[in-house]
């Protein structure tokens, strides 16, 4: 495979901390011996990183860094020919991978963040993008605005009649319905996600909550400090250039083949039949946390979700690491006995549990684990790896040590090769006393 030209290299190296050593090899050298460097607690987190290219396209709470995706490519020893993230989360696996010219496969059970990733690795070009802005912008100023086009929101998002608390003010929500309609109106499907992925970006921040690792809150003095349609043209201006800056600064990038599937990982890696190197992902923690939550308003008001039962179903569709949908409850088909050990000591804290459903949920959720898992054994290359960032949980005071019961479940499928390593620790919740009691830890399993 040929290397990318010098300026192409220079601005990967500007966004991206660590660029696999084979990148900077001349043709004819041998690639097949490259560095593998430590990976680190710096590296399987983000928030350093926020205003890296493409990151910036929405905020993101927790995703690691491209640094972590690069570092896992080059610590395989050789150039992959095709990687793989079964929870697509922020798309830093597939927008890393399409950089460094891999092909690659990545899952997202969130529709919303599944276009998120499609738009960044989309092959728009700015001249197509300055068009369509010229375009939105005359469409935005002769479209009318039309309350109707936002029925489908829960009654709490606009504010009305008789209402203590709404999301958005009537005057920013009939705003809203406007550049709905517009979008609705883009005929290109790769233009169209990219308005809609700005538009999210921006949502959250043109209403009256936030979003924290509790889910949605609503800002302090908010009936105060009410935002305004003003805000919203800004606000979509500022994060429309944003996203645009880094299509045209990335316009030449490599066009490796990245297949976004939308869907519930345990079930759509079955759609993948071509051999994979790398298997890099984080899966929800096993926290009781919805992850759906925090996209709560970016889902409605795009329109992901239409009704309850849409929100229900898509909740039936993420792994078994929460409560808040009722669904039948197994274990893994491995032993571990680290995990018998757990769940037997949660059953005998039951009456401390704020849910009497926590040991199985714990349970079922190693069991969707190993269903992934079982998918990444099929497709991994006899010299691939699966590297999986993991964190721990904890229900008074029972620790669910993720990464060794991981270690456990994997050796008993298998896997020849089962590594774990700690790289950071994480704040337990405020009921645990907001104390680093909680491990964030890489697995690495080879065949």
């Amino acid at each position: 495979m040929r290397n990318p030209p010098a300026r192409y290299l220079q601005t990967l190296q500007e966004h991206f901390a660590s660029a696999p050593t084979w990148f900077a090899c001349t043709e004819g050298m041998d690639t097949h011996n490259a560095r593998a460097p430590a990976t680190g607690s710096a590296l399987t987190t983000n928030q350093d990183g926020k205003g890296t290219a493409f990151q910036r396209w929405f905020h993101f709470k927790e995703a690691f860094s491209p640094s972590f995706v690069t570092a896992a490519i080059d610590s395989l020893g050789y150039r992959p020919q095709h990687i793989a993230d079964p929870f697509g989360g922020s798309g830093t696996s597939a927008i890393t991978a399409q950089l460094l010219s891999i092909d690659a496969t990545t899952v997202e059970v969130n529709p919303f963040l599944a276009d998120v990733i499609k738009a960044k690795v989309s092959s728009l070009s700015a001249e197509k993008l300055r068009h369509a802005a010229v375009d939105f912008q005359a469409s935005l100023g002769r479209t009318c605005s039309n309350v109707l086009r936002l029925s489908h929101l829960p009654p709490t998002f606009v504010e009305g009649p008789e209402k203590r608390r709404w999301i958005f003010p009537l005057s920013v929500a009939l705003h809203l319905s406007r550049y709905l309609m517009c979008i609705d109106q883009i005929a290109d499907p790769d233009i169209q996600r990219f308005f809609k992925v700005a538009l999210g970006a921006v949502l959250v921040d043109c209403s009256n909550v936030y979003v924290n690792g509790k889910g949605r809150r609503y800002r302090s003095a908010w009936q105060d400090n009410q935002p305004t349609p003003e805000k919203l043209d800004e606000l979509f201006a500022i994060q429309f250039n944003t996203s645009f800056e880094d299509v045209l600064r990335f316009e030449g990038r490599p066009q490796s083949r990245i297949n976004v599937i939308h869907g519930d990982s345990r079930t759509a890696l079955a759609q993948v039949s071509e051999p994979i190197d790398l298997v890099v992902f984080s899966p929800p923690y096993p926290n009781t946390f919805d992850y759906t939550d925090i996209y709560n308003v970016e889902l409605w008001v795009l329109g992901y979700l239409g009704s309850s039962a849409d929100n229900a179903q898509l909740r039936k569709e993420t792994l078994r690491s929460h409560v808040q949908v009722s669904r039948p409850y197994d274990v893994p088909l491995q032993s571990s006995q680290l995990l018998a050990r757990t769940i037997e000591a949660l059953n005998q804290q039951q009456d401390r549990l704020w849910d009497a459903n926590i040991p199985a949920m714990v349970g079922a959720y190693f069991r969707d684990l190993e269903i992934v898992l079982e998918q990444c054994q099929r497709l991994l290359a006899p010299s691939g790896k699966v590297m999986m960032v993991v964190g721990d949980s904890r229900y008074a005071d029972v620790s669910i040590d993720v990464a060794n019961v991981i270690g456990e479940i994997a050796s008993a499928m298998g896997f020849g090769s089962v590594a774990v390593r700690k790289v950071r620790q994480m704040r337990s919740s405020a009921q645990q006393g907001g104390r680093l009691l909680l491990a964030e830890s890489i697995v690495e399993l080879r065949s």
